[in-house]
């Protein structure tokens, strides 16, 4: 497959995900579409080093979710491990299961989980999601599929994340879209730089960093630089300073 040409699959999926009333029924769609078993997607809130409260929807079975669930099985299982860490799918294979995993993923199986799959990982402002993709197929059966349809499933990937969004927060998006400027004046902000520092480091004149630095508190919904300063943090739309100790 060129890029961005699709199958005859793409148009038919997206079109069914895309009417879909919520999250779990385009996974449906999407099983149903596509030579899959299971789909699962996650969105965390923020993109930080742990899995921050996400929303979860999947179409794994329902004995299988409980399980996952009483065992607290989200802080040992790999792939939410490397998924929320990394930028470019990744196949199931790549990945070195630790031995505090290797319970979980006989019970993944004995549940009909299968042992080859992808994963896409998906950043948007200051969250991150990531839609996994579940086979039983045996290696050589599931290569070929991976390799057809990944790209079309990473468009579908985003389509799903946006259907996320407004799932939960419908038109009122509580992360506001921050521009590239706006997040680096924010940055060296924070790091106790004022508008004409910053306008050094970041080749710009000094009023037009003062000019980014009021657009970011405005669409934060600031009062004060110190407050947009401390809602970015929060958000993860910068990271906090911390001073050296030496």
């Amino acid at each position: 497959m060129q890029e961005n040409e699709h199958s005859p699959t793409y148009p038919k999926a997206f079109s069914a995900m895309k009417n879909a009333s919520t999250v779990a029924t385009a996974l449906d769609e999407f099983q149903l579409h596509y030579p899959v078993d299971f789909v699962t997607f996650h969105l965390a809130r923020t993109i930080v080093d742990s899995v921050d409260a996400p929303f979860v929807r999947t179409t794994y079975p329902d004995s299988w979710v409980s399980r996952y669930l009483l065992n607290d099985y989200i802080n040992v299982d790999p792939i939410i491990r490397e998924g929320f860490s990394r930028q470019l799918p990744f196949d199931w294979r790549e990945i070195d299961i630790p031995a505090n995993a290797h319970q979980f993923m006989m019970e993944a199986e004995l549940h009909g989980v299968g042992n080859n799959g992808v994963s896409i990982p998906i950043v948007d402002k200051s969250r991150r999601s990531l839609l996994s993709i579940n086979s039983q197929r045996s290696d050589e059966e599931w290569t070929p599929i991976e390799r057809q349809f990944l790209p079309e499933w990473l468009e579908l990937g985003f389509l799903l994340h946006r259907k996320a969004v407004f799932e939960l927060h419908g038109e009122n998006d509580p992360v506001p879209s921050l521009g590239t400027r706006e997040i680096e004046c924010l940055h060296w902000a924070s790091r106790g730089k004022d508008s004409k520092d910053i306008g050094k480091i970041l080749g710009l004149s000094e009023h037009t960093a003062r000019g980014y630095l009021k657009s970011a508190r405005y669409k934060l919904g600031c009062p004060t630089l110190s407050a947009a300063i401390a809602h970015a943090v929060h958000l993860n739309l910068i990271t906090p300073h911390v001073s050296n100790p030496n």
